[in-house]
């Protein structure tokens, strides 16, 4: 006979994670921009948390999700300035331009910081219990996990 296990602890839906990386994504976006299009991102977030706050199958919110949005702002100026640190010029047929360059390593520890985090964060989240307390009692008994 099969036994289906289940878990007691329910784990946040793939919707709300989802929702609240675009949260975070917006406010991250927002920051890095606030100079030019940063306040109306951050209006966007904050809508967007508002409804997700009012919705109650979105309404738990989820810092995996969060962090993971937020990963996406560092990441994306490593990425415009992977050539850097320094001047970069660029040609063509017709013209040259040259820009200065920061050092993206900073950004992408960030970014990497911040997606890890979340990820570990949303795989331990996703773990049940049984499955924790299952896997401490093989080892305590010295038997190998299959």
């Amino acid at each position: 006979m099969m036994v289906a296990m289940t878990s007691s602890r329910s784990a946040v839906p793939w919707s709300s994670t989802l929702v609240w990386a675009s949260v975070g994504a917006l406010g991250a976006f927002g920051i890095a921009g606030l100079a030019t299009i940063g306040l109306f991102l951050l209006a966007g977030a904050a809508l967007v948390a508002g409804v997700a706050l009012a919705v109650p199958a979105l309404r738990p919110p989820s810092l995996p999700g969060l962090l993971v949005g937020l990963s996406a702002a560092p990441l994306y100026i490593a990425w415009l300035n992977r050539d850097g640190p320094g001047l970069v010029c660029t040609t063509t047929a017709d013209s040259m331009s040259c820009s200065d360059q920061w050092s993206p390593w900073p950004f992408v520890a960030l970014g990497v910081l911040f997606a890890g985090a979340g990820v570990a964060l949303l795989v331990v989240s996703r773990r049940g219990p049984d499955e924790e307390s299952e896997g401490s009692a093989e080892a305590a008994a010295g038997r190998p996990r299959t």
